[in-house]
């Protein structure tokens, strides 16, 4: 069993490199705060998870470390492409919302006494644990996220006060970034400093360049591209006099969009599969996929929170309109397969049979403490 997991923690990573555009950004006024995400990928398949409060957990084993286990304090909404237990982005009853993005710069620390957490796992912890951005800070201090993966990851940080943070693990250090620190509220794929710094090329943002309507071919300037589009989009809005946040986030974002690359052929299709945005306030979440575009709603208050069912599941790909509170299932294992094996037989880095089984059987370790 060791093996399998070491494996697990080795290939559950994504490609998340240059081919994959990610971004995130949140917008404010003075009675409602969005935070935002676009997913930007070939694969189109994740699962929306509603994770009740009140599980014991532990990470994911890996040979030689000390893992760590905690309990679900608070229950979340999240996004995963590989089942139950993690998440690329989502947001908890207190209205802290997150969302990770590929950083090839990120190098975690090295070894030392703390516990150790998967960068999948690291979000899903932080929306069990933590009810605002600071404690988040706090607690990212506690715990190291594993070398043992090939990918990095930065994250972007969000809270119903309207504190936001950026975190980021450079040269073994974590660099933290929060309301002072943050001109612009939107990250993508570079850290936090080379965008601040790319951005002031461009017009109306302390340069010449132009800024693009989109952005249509993928290059060493894509990024920076993307970002000045966002920081524009968002100067923009906070100019007009009509403003409606969460559809304001959904246009941002589109504009955000990246395009795929054709000289990498896995990657041709890597455009924005989905983007959600979570409304902090009202504690909603509201998505759409390049699949069905409609936008759907969910409502976090309309669930009960059973931590007997271990979760909810709801295909991100599901047709269903408006609220789709009803359209999710309780979990079982053979649910959570479902999606894992889904998200996997699209990938172009094949997962093993048996690791995909351990991936649907993890959640089974988890226990109810009411």
């Amino acid at each position: 069993m060791k093996n399998i997991i070491l494996s697990i923690i080795i290939l559950v990573g994504l490609n998340t490199d240059i081919y994959s555009q990610c971004s995130c950004l949140s917008l404010r006024t003075s009675n409602q705060i969005v935070f935002g995400r676009n997913h930007d990928y070939y694969n189109p398949y994740a699962v929306i998870i509603f994770n009740p409060k009140n599980q014991l957990k532990v990470g994911v084993l890996l040979p030689g470390e000390h893992i760590v286990g905690w309990k679900a304090i608070y229950s979340s909404i999240t996004i995963s492409s590989i089942g139950v237990g993690f998440a690329n982005s989502g947001m908890n009853e207190k209205g802290l919302a997150m969302g990770h993005m590929g950083l090839r710069e990120s190098l975690y620390p090295n070894k030392d006494e703390r516990p150790i957490i998967m960068p999948e796992q690291w979000i899903q912890y932080m929306l069990d644990k933590c009810a605002n951005t600071n404690e988040v800070i706090l607690e990212a201090k506690k715990i190291r996220i594993t070398n043992k993966m090939g990918d990095g990851e930065h994250f972007y940080i969000c809270d119903k006060e309207g504190n936001v943070a950026i975190i980021e693990f450079l040269k073994g250090e974590m660099v933290v970034y929060n309301n002072n620190d943050m001109p612009y509220t939107a990250l993508c794929n570079d850290t936090y400093e080379k965008s601040m710094n790319d951005i002031k090329k461009y017009k109306g943002l302390g340069g010449d360049k132009i800024v693009l309507d989109r952005v249509t071919v993928l290059n060493e300037n894509a990024i920076p591209d993307v970002m000045a589009i966002g920081c524009t989009k968002i100067n923009q809005f906070y100019t007009k006099e009509n403003k409606s946040l969460v559809t304001d986030a959904f246009d941002i974002h589109y504009a955000m969009q990246c395009p795929g690359n054709a000289n990498a052929p896995q990657f041709e299709n890597s455009e924005t599969q989905y983007t959600t945005v979570f409304d902090v306030t009202n504690l909603k979440l509201f998505f759409r996929t390049k699949l069905n575009p409609t936008i759907r709603e969910i409502n976090f208050k309309d669930f009960e929170d059973n931590c007997s069912t271990k979760a909810k599941l709801l295909d991100i790909q599901t047709p269903s309109e408006g609220i789709v509170n009803k359209s999710f299932v309780d979990y079982s294992m053979q649910e959570n397969a479902k999606c894992i094996y889904k998200f996997y037989e699209n990938e172009t880095n094949k997962m093993p049979k048996e690791e995909m089984e351990f991936m649907s059987f993890y959640p089974e370790m988890f226990q109810c403490e009411k």
